[in-house]
Parts: structure tokens; C-alpha cells; sequence
């Protein structure tokens, strides 16, 4: 399993400041970064590449919340125009994703769905879009990572078991898949064990996002809460999983680099301890 930790939003940050993250990550540890992006077409690819060759890291990810959050279009939209831009919008993140060769990682983009449209209509409509994105993904051979959402951020698709019957039916008629990604944080809230959900979407599992339970607080550290990453790490480790985990912590903390610094500290000596247990 390789650890990633969070860097600011790739498209609103120069290369310099991106160089300045990067480097502190590598130097801490980390495999790779992972950051959020709205306008993909912003972003100076040549110059990330070249700055993550010099380090020789990765991008364990791209976020595509942004879209939504920024641009404020969605997937769920009644308007076809407003979905169309959305897909666009996503598949610009799309191209981003395969030259740097990570996946993408949807959640927010599906849009809450006001009370006065119908939320069966609206998932038809996030099925279509998700469709025509995953077949587009596969392309470059990267995949779309569907994470469950809390009820907190997202009134539909909240549950594990929700999103594997979800996400099921999306690949039941395409040949890309989309995978699920999936978030202890969300999954704490909405799932009768991590663990369990973890084991559950076994076959679907493409991405791990970990933060502790005072996430909300703008912490998130693992190791300051109550989530029992021993556990998960155990139950990834049994389950063959060999994927990014990547931290949603730190760009909040008022000092990123003891955030950095002490997810990895913590993690790794975990990670160290399920290689070596007996």
C-alpha cells in the first residue's frame, strides 16, 4: 500500500508553491500527492510533470469536487445543458488524469438534489453521465473511483451497500468499469462497520481515503481520534489490497507540515507492523 497526503487544488497554485509541497512530501516519505481540480485545461502539465519526475513522484489521485463547488454544475442536474458541461468539464480532468496516469476520484459532481426534483430522475441522469465519463476514462486506462458520501454532504448514495448496488448497475452496460472509492470517514458515519464495508466492496475497491474522526474540525490526523486504522489496515492487507491510501488531512491544520509529518509517522509504522507481524 503507498501513502499519499493532500496538497491545494493543482489548478489555483503556480509550480513553484507546487514544487514546495512535493518536495516536502517526498522528503517526509510519501509516494505521492493528491490534490482536487476544477478548470483541468489551467493547469501547466508539462511543468507538473517535470517537477514530479525531478522528485520521482506521483499523483495518487485527482479530485474532481471542485467542479461542482466551483463551477456549480452537476451530474444530477434536470438540466441537460448544465449536465453536459459537467461531463465536459469532467472529462477535461479526464485527460489530466491520463497523462499523469492516476484515477479520478467523483463524489461531490453527482450534486445534492433539491426537494423539489425527484432524486429516482436525478440518478437516472448521474447514471448516464457516469457512463459516458468511465467509457471515456478507459481510453487511457484509468479509472473513476465513486465514493459513498455521508447524508451530512449528500442526500443519496450514502451507504457502502448503497453504491455497490449503484455502481453495479452502472457497469452493467459499459465495458469500462467504475470502481468505488472508499472513505473511512463517510463509511464511519453511514456503515455498521468499516471494516465490513471494506470486505463488502472487495471487488469494486479502486482508492482509500483515510482521515480520523475529527476531520470536521479541520484535523482529521490520523492517530488524534477514534478510528482504528490498525484494523483497517489489517483488513485491506488480508483483502490483497495494494492501492493509494491517501490522507484528507492538513490543509486546514495551522501547520501542514506537523499534519504531514505525523500522518505518515503514524501510518507507516502500522503498515511496517502488517508487513511484519507474524
Amino acid at each position: 500500500m503507498k501513502l499519499a497526503y493532500t496538497i491545494p487544488n493543482i489548478d489555483t497554485i503556480d509550480i513553484d508553491e507546487a514544487e514546495h509541497y512535493i518536495k516536502l512530501l517526498k522528503e517526509i516519505g510519501y509516494d505521492g500527492a493528491e490534490t482536487s481540480v476544477c478548470y483541468a485545461k489551467k493547469v501547466d502539465r508539462d511543468g507538473l510533470k517535470r517537477l514530479l519526475d525531478k522528485y520521482d513522484f506521483k499523483l495518487s489521485g485527482l479530485r474532481s469536487g471542485g467542479i461542482y463547488d466551483g463551477a456549480g454544475v452537476r451530474f444530477s442536474s434536470p438540466d441537460p445543458k448544465e449536465r453536459e458541461t459537467a461531463v465536459a468539464m469532467l472529462k477535461d480532468v479526464i485527460d489530466l488524469a491520463g497523462f499523469f496516469g492516476c484515477d479520478i476520484l467523483l463524489g461531490r459532481i453527482q450534486g445534492i438534489v433539491p426537494p423539489e426534483e425527484d432524486i429516482a430522475t436525478a440518478k437516472g441522469y448521474i447514471v448516464e453521465c457516469m457512463r459516458e465519463c468511465s467509457e471515456y476514462a478507459g481510453k487511457y486506462g484509468v479509472y473513476i473511483d465513486y465514493e459513498p458520501i455521508t447524508r451530512f454532504e449528500m442526500n443519496y448514495n450514502n451507504t457502502t451497500r448503497e453504491m455497490i448496488e449503484f455502481t453495479n448497475h452502472i457497469n452493467s452496460a459499459i465495458n469500462h468499469k467504475v470502481r468505488l472509492l472508499m472513505d473511512v470517514f463517510h463509511s464511519m458515519m453511514e456503515d455498521d462497520s468499516v471494516a465490513g464495508a471494506f470486505i463488502r466492496s472487495r471487488e469494486l475497491m479502486g482508492h482509500i481515503h483515510f482521515s480520523d474522526t475529527n476531520r470536521c474540525f479541520d484535523r482529521g490526523v490520523p492517530g488524534t481520534g477514534n478510528m482504528n486504522f490498525k484494523e483497517y489496515i489489517d483488513v485491506l492487507d488480508a483483502l490483497g489490497y495494494t492501492g493509494w491510501i491517501a490522507l484528507e488531512v492538513g490543509l486546514g491544520l495551522p501547520d501542514y507540515e506537523w499534519g504531514a509529518r505525523s500522518s505518515f509517522v503514524y501510518l507507516s509504522t502500522l503498515l511496517d507492523y502488517c508487513k511484519h507481524a507474524k
